[in-house]
């Protein structure tokens, strides 16, 4: 088992299938480089989640390189890594413990790396401006209770909830 700096956010932190590591990772990052009076680093930690739950992973980025190219894309709709992986390996036919599984996480994790750089960059450059990802038309029935996620929790209103997910990975009852 490696030991590094980052070790403990491997399989979704601690083995627990939670936040993809690589998003918290890429987010302490945004928390040193941009943290600013405009809270920069919160734009970008929600951008980036956004652009990795619509992102049909793994890419062919890495394929040149890996072990494993043209393997199965699937878009998680979630920064989970439970859903991500799950999905994943059902469509692929892999297992979790699998070499190929093991090979599209890394490219994942390439990936992930190369968009958080690419805004890292832009903020260096005085360019980054911050992406909206609007919520999924799938979403508009259970926002119109419970509203957006608000992040610091100071809106009044049902804002009974706690995320920016599709909401019917959980919730798969409510859309029958």
């Amino acid at each position: 088992m490696p030991d590094h700096m980052f070790s403990h956010v491997s399989a979704g932190f601690g083995g627990q299938g939670t936040l993809c590591g690589v998003l918290g990772v890429a987010s302490q990052y945004f928390r040193m480089v941009a943290a600013d009076e405009a809270q920069t680093h919160i734009h970008m930690i929600d951008e980036l989640f956004q652009w990795y739950s619509r992102t049909d992973f793994p890419t062919k980025r890495f394929d040149d390189i890996c072990h494993f190219p043209n393997q199965v894309q699937r878009n998680a709709k979630t920064p989970l890594c439970h859903i991500s992986v799950s999905q994943w390996t059902l469509a692929a036919g892999a297992t979790v413990t699998s070499k190929e599984k093991k090979d599209r996480c890394a490219k994942v994790t390439g990936e992930t790396i190369y968009q958080m750089v690419t805004m890292l960059n832009r903020y260096h450059e005085g360019r980054y401006t911050p992406r909206h990802y609007p919520f999924a038309e799938e979403n508009s029935k259970c926002l119109a209770c419970h509203g957006v996620a608000d992040m610091w929790h100071d809106k009044d209103g049902m804002n009974n909830q706690q995320g920016k997910m599709a909401c019917i990975h959980c919730h798969q009852e409510l859309f029958k």
